[in-house]
């Protein structure tokens, strides 16, 4: 079991103070109830001023265990109270000092500026008449002078509660700034992977649309060809309409694929996608950019009596984009250096490999560092089923991105 420290205990009762004020204010109310009514000189005082007293002292607590609740209705009643005990008894008790102190804290913290200003003036207002017409809260016998300490006393006690509240209202106004600040940046985040996820997916449809569009074009040239050698030349015929076969189930399985994606509608020349037979071409550009660049291609070999099938054209271009990308993150994050592109292919299966040291600066790079690009990564995957790890090694100090693509085997 955890040991919890004093830090993690102290801010655990600070949010469960913050999620029930009112059995908070509740219990304070009970602590400043003791007391009030232990000051109280009951051997000295009649038994119905000792009644009313105490009647006052239970009616002042309620009011404040629920001033966070309902601020302005206890705020109201305890200037009722407060009064009845003045007109009552001709002098302030400990139990009236506490409400006021309590009250003014209130009213700064919790209340509109409006409020604020209109309940503080209140109070000071109460504070010098209380000083200078009450009987029992300064002698008679005493000088004007004496009389006007007394108030500006009063007056500072007042204040020092009236400043408590303001703090206290910052700081809960600072901590729901940041904890919006913090929730419009989450939103802000999941936003932008939204539209990078949706990015991604645009041009995907459009990479796939090229992909179907060639594949059409080389069934429509197929069976023109062997419709025209279908008596001079049978064989020739034959390998056509396989052919056919072969590119309309590969575009079959695409077109499931391409559901639910949506493309801009947009005139584009259709061309030859790229595949794994242009990565030599591309990892040729790269080491000329300044990276050292080791690929390594494995095949596993079919089983006997199955004839090797190259991957779809979409896979294909997976792959190419796959590389392509983590050659591109690898010069950006860690600059020239060495990189090790593994591509081991299987029957119905790849799986692609790409490993570069970190840079000493590079420690703490993780994947929220790279922008959208492994978001892309993963979307390309995702489309074909597969998956997609990406992160450090911290044994080895190195950067490495693995892609397992599969596809359906006609």
């Amino acid at each position: 079991m955890p040991v919890l420290s004093p830090r993690s205990v102290l801010a655990r009762v600070r949010s469960w103070s913050r999620e029930h004020a009112l059995a908070m204010d509740m219990v304070w109310a009970v602590l400043w109830f003791v007391p009030s009514v232990l000051t109280w000189p009951f051997s000295t005082s009649s038994v119905i001023d000792t009644l009313f007293h105490t009647c006052l002292a239970v009616a002042c607590c309620a009011a404040l265990g629920v001033r966070r609740v309902l601020p302005l209705t206890s705020l109201a009643v305890l200037a009722v109270l407060l009064l009845g005990q003045v007109l009552w008894l001709g002098w302030f008790t400990p139990l009236a000092v506490i409400c006021v102190s309590i009250a003014t804290y209130t009213s700064q913290a919790e209340l509109s500026p409006w409020w604020r200003h209109a309940i503080l003036t209140f109070v000071l207002l109460c504070t010098a008449w209380a000083v200078l017409w009450v009987p029992g809260a300064v002698s008679s016998s005493e000088d004007l002078g004496v009389r006007v300490t007394s108030v500006l006393s009063g007056w500072t006690f007042v204040l020092l509660f009236a400043a408590l509240g303001t703090v206290r209202r910052h700081n809960r106004e600072e901590v729901g700034r940041l904890m919006e600040h913090t929730r419009l940046l989450e939103e802000r985040r999941a936003q932008e992977l939204r539209l990078a996820a949706l990015d991604e997916r645009t041009h995907i449809a459009r990479e796939m649309h090229d992909v179907l569009a060639h594949s059409l074009n080389v069934i429509v040239a197929q069976a023109d060809g062997g419709r025209y050698v279908a008596r001079t030349d049978p064989k020739r015929a034959v390998a056509a309409l396989e052919t056919i076969g072969r590119v309309g189930r590969e575009s079959s399985r695409e077109l499931h694929q391409l559901l639910g994606i949506l493309r801009d509608d947009e005139q584009r020349e259709t061309s030859p996608a790229l595949g794994i037979d242009d990565l030599p071409t591309l990892v040729e550009e790269y080491r000329e950019a300044g990276l050292r660049v080791r690929m390594v291609l494995e095949e596993d070999p079919p089983e006997r009596g199955e004839a090797e099938e190259p991957p779809p054209t979409s896979v294909s271009l997976t792959i190419y984009r796959l590389v392509q990308e983590s050659l591109a993150n690898t010069l950006k994050h860690a600059g020239p250096t060495t990189v090790r592109v593994d591509l081991v292919r299987s029957p119905g299966r790849i799986v692609l490999t790409v490993i570069n040291p970190l840079d000493a600066l590079l420690t703490e790079i993780d994947e929220r560092d790279t922008g959208h690009g492994l978001t892309g990564m993963r979307e390309r995957v995702t489309l074909h089923g597969g998956t997609l790890e990406s992160g450090r090694d911290k044994t080895t100090a190195t950067w490495r991105v693995r892609a397992v693509v599969p596809w359906e085997e006609a």
